[in-house]
């Protein structure tokens, strides 16, 4: 056996997991001084700064878990090289359902009421966010097995640091190069531009509190060149580049990867991870908070599936050299990504434009869109069970008949 000091891939998972920690626990103690000058000067605190003190908290603990298991796996400790599996069984199912609905019904009555709020939303934060992963996570990967503890600890934790520092870095070049073009398309339209100006001096004199701005603001929000510029970047160019990025975990472990089943299971585990620091990231409010993590459980079976599935293509691609495998699950990814962001942005624009008693074409469509949330979430459940189905079957060793005598 290899001496401990070259097993590079566990030192660097340590050391990533171990700054990662150290930077939300930073971001952590910032916010909490912050809440406690507020409590101090009577100025009142708010709720999405104790949110944010609790779920950094929350996200450092858990990545001082991984940065545990690869220290335990440079040490050559047995414990960290063990086979790691997760599996639910029906009655936790129907505990953790329950529990996160009352969960998330108590954020809901209580969302509104500032005196109570800042107290209790954080502590209901961590159940309503984790609790929905956790059960869809439990019941896609149940029965498979994820490889070696710290090897499935180290996915999970990229998940949470790299993926979303990639991402976000990605995502910020998209969008400002889509800003761009856009501005040089309408700069090129004269009348265009006469009329921003018009609208430039409307706002001036009216005055940048003036609640009439939003009135002029909303036949351009509505227009359906803004509308098809949003789509392009947040139905086509995010799922894109998310489809790709988050699995990185199971890319930079591909090579120990022993069955497609596996690399279904470590796939989902990425989209976990990633779709538990991503909701957490947006947790932080109150007026919307129950509305808010309700939406957000379809959009972590989203991304469990999705990278799922991605999961398994990459065994494909690296163990097997089947490209155009890995491409055809690309592309369905990124399809289903980008229908969910469509129906998602259709139902927010009509959100918005009806709070704001404007009555636009979208309005006619936030039904449809809700009920189509609703069916293409389903879908996502189906495409997770089956394929867990699936690949138990193809786990079970069949039994071997014996000779007759």
């Amino acid at each position: 056996m290899k001496p401990s000091s070259n097993h590079l891939p566990s030192l660097l998972s340590a050391l990533l997991f171990i700054l990662a920690a150290m930077l939300f626990s930073s971001a952590a103690l910032i916010t909490g001084a912050s809440a406690l000058t507020s409590l101090l000067t009577r100025e009142g605190v708010q709720a999405p700064q104790t949110i944010v003190l609790t779920v950094t908290l929350f996200e450092a603990f858990i990545l001082i878990i991984a940065a545990f298991m690869a220290i335990q796996r440079y040490r050559q400790k047995p414990f960290a090289e063990r086979e790691a599996s997760f599996s639910i069984k029906a009655w936790q199912v129907v505990v953790s359902l329950i529990l996160a609905a009352v969960v998330i019904f108590i954020g809901y009555k209580i969302g509104a009421d500032s005196s109570l709020n800042w107290l209790l939303l954080p502590v209901l934060t961590l159940p309503a966010v984790a609790l929905p992963i956790l059960i869809v996570l439990g019941l896609g990967i149940r029965g498979i097995s994820l490889g070696e503890r710290w090897q499935s600890w180290s996915i999970f934790g990229i998940a949470m640091t790299l993926v979303p520092f990639f991402l976000i870095f990605l995502e910020g070049i998209a969008l400002v190069l889509v800003l761009i073009f856009v501005g040089i398309f309408l700069l090129s339209q004269p009348d265009f531009v006469t009329e921003i100006q018009q609208l430039s001096r409307q706002i001036y004199l009216l005055g940048p509190q003036s609640e009439e701005i939003q009135n002029l603001l909303i036949p351009y929000i509505t227009k359906p060149g803004v509308l098809a510029t949003a789509l392009l970047y947040v139905a086509l160019l995010v799922p894109l580049m998310e489809e790709l990025l988050k699995p990185l975990g199971v890319w930079l472990f591909a090579n120990k990867l022993t069955s497609p089943a596996q690399g279904f299971a470590l796939g989902a585990l990425s989209g976990a991870a990633y779709a538990l620091i991503e909701t957490f990231g947006v947790s932080a409010q109150s007026q919307d908070w129950a509305s808010l993590l309700l939406m957000r459980i379809g959009t972590g079976m989203l991304h469990i599936t999705s990278s799922a599935l991605m999961g398994m293509a990459i065994f494909y691609a690296i163990r097997e050299r089947r490209y155009l495998r890995l491409l055809g699950i690309y592309f369905l990814s990124v399809s289903l990504h980008g229908l969910w962001n469509t129906l998602a942005l259709l139902y927010g624009f009509s959100t918005v434009t009806e709070l704001l008693g404007q009555k636009t074409f979208l309005n006619d469509f936030q039904t449809q869109t809700m009920i189509g949330m609703t069916i293409l979430a389903g879908l996502f459940l189906v495409i997770l069970l089956s394929s867990n189905r699936r690949f138990r079957r193809t786990l079970t060793k069949p039994d071997i008949d014996e000779p007759a005598p």
